[in-house]
């Protein structure tokens, strides 16, 4: 009992000492994980799940917006303290931490409404020769990014993801990649969801974390923050905020 207590206490101790000032946290817009709605109040999937692991550890967070690039550095010089919506890798692990993965990060294959079948993998449909829009700059992991490598003549990038949905109904491309969440939010947006939906192949999940600046944080405190997320993602809480955002059929 006495050792529980002390594990007890030296957890709350990490947590204190990671919240004796404000989180700062940056952002960028990028519905629906962090993006101003009409009151211009910030909110998102990935503020909330972050503001609801803070409330749970008595901690406060700022943000402040940035573009991609400048946030992972201001992460790695402790100029910000975390990073939202991040992937693993070796590179960012010198730098900061990750906590467990909290969004489930999928990438899929939108097509036109009645085109949804055909193939079961991205490969597959393909080798079927069929042309595929992409988002240049976007990466979509290794695997995937090999086989688009391999199909470059039948992959189109543009520079923005939006320009790929005219194309697909003027059936210059047969399908594009995109994030399930963003995409899906886009083309509500757009009033484009009854007529471009998800192709039944999957594509690639890369689960998503919050890198944590090792300039302001330790593995204890790393330890107790993991703690708050997985008692959030047991709340229905969490599930209510995976059925607002998550498209049907593609949640975990």
């Amino acid at each position: 009992m006495k050792c529980w207590i002390w594990i007890v206490m030296l957890l709350s101790g990490a947590a204190q000492a990671g919240c004796e000032r404000p989180w700062r946290v940056g952002y960028d817009d990028w519905p629906p994980y962090h993006y101003r709605n009409q009151e211009q109040v910030l909110t998102g999937f990935a503020v909330q799940v972050l503001e609801a692991v803070a409330k749970r550890m008595d901690c406060y967070v700022v943000f402040r917006e940035r573009p991609w690039k400048r946030t992972l550095q201001g992460v790695a010089s402790g100029d910000l303290d975390i990073a939202m919506e991040a992937t693993q890798s070796e590179a960012r692990s010198r730098y900061a931490y990750f906590s467990d993965p909290y969004s489930p990060g999928l990438i899929l294959l939108w097509v036109r409404e009645g085109e949804q079948d055909g193939a079961t993998s991205l490969r597959e449909w393909l080798e079927q020769g069929k042309r595929l829009g992409t988002t240049r700059e976007f990466d979509y992991g290794d695997p995937v990014m090999q086989l688009l490598a391999e199909h470059a003549k039948q992959v189109t990038p543009l520079v923005e993801e939006e320009r790929n949905y005219g194309k697909l109904q003027l059936q210059r491309i047969d399908g594009f990649l995109g994030d399930a969440f963003a995409t899906r939010w886009k083309l509500e947006q757009e009033n484009l969801l009854a007529d471009i939906v998800p192709h039944q192949a999957r594509v690639i999940a890369m689960p998503t974390r919050f890198m944590l600046s090792k300039r302001r944080f330790d593995p204890a405190f790393v330890a107790q923050f993991n703690q708050a997320l997985a008692a959030f993602q047991a709340d229905r809480e969490y599930d209510a905020l995976l059925r607002r955002y998550a498209p049907v059929g593609v949640r975990p």
